[in-house]
């Protein structure tokens, strides 16, 4: 995937680090958690975990390469291609199931669940790569996000 189809962010902001999968209605992508990520002031970190926190921004962030892919039949104003970019505006029912670790590989799936207008409301489920589907959920959390066009 070219870098147009990740969130804008960059190191040490951007959590996504392959996109496997990405379709009108659902992105596949995989997180390795590292423990340079870690924040000092988190109470998992000191214990050798990822903080939640920093899971719900990957769960976020893998919903972002959705963005650019919405309503692609309305004419816009230029040619250029759309670079996927939104705010989150609301987290909902998000859980943390079990701990994660560095070195763990999250494999996080991202749903469109809803459209509003300018807005997509996403469900994202991150669970272990290396586990057979369903088997190893980790985190879990459905996102609204704002939509922005930015070339």
């Amino acid at each position: 995937m070219s870098d147009a189809t990740f969130p804008p962010h960059s190191h040490p902001f951007r959590m996504i680090d392959v996109i496997l999968e990405l379709e009108r209605e659902r992105c596949t992508t995989i997180k390795a958690a590292s423990g340079d990520e870690v924040v000092r002031d988190d109470w998992g970190a000191s214990a050798g975990r990822t903080p939640f926190s920093l899971l719900l921004e990957a769960l976020a962030q893998a919903a972002v390469p959705l963005a650019g892919l919405q309503d692609l039949d309305r004419p816009r104003a230029s040619d250029r291609p759309l670079r996927p970019a939104g705010m989150i505006v609301g987290i909902d029912g998000a859980r943390l199931l079990r701990p994660v670790r560095p070195g763990d590989r999250l494999l996080i799936t991202s749903s469109v669940i809803g459209r509003f207008g300018g807005m997509i409301r996403v469900r994202s489920i991150a669970e272990v790569a290396e586990s057979a589907p369903g088997q190893a959920v980790v985190a879990e959390g459905e996102f609204t996000i704002a939509l922005e066009e930015t070339p």
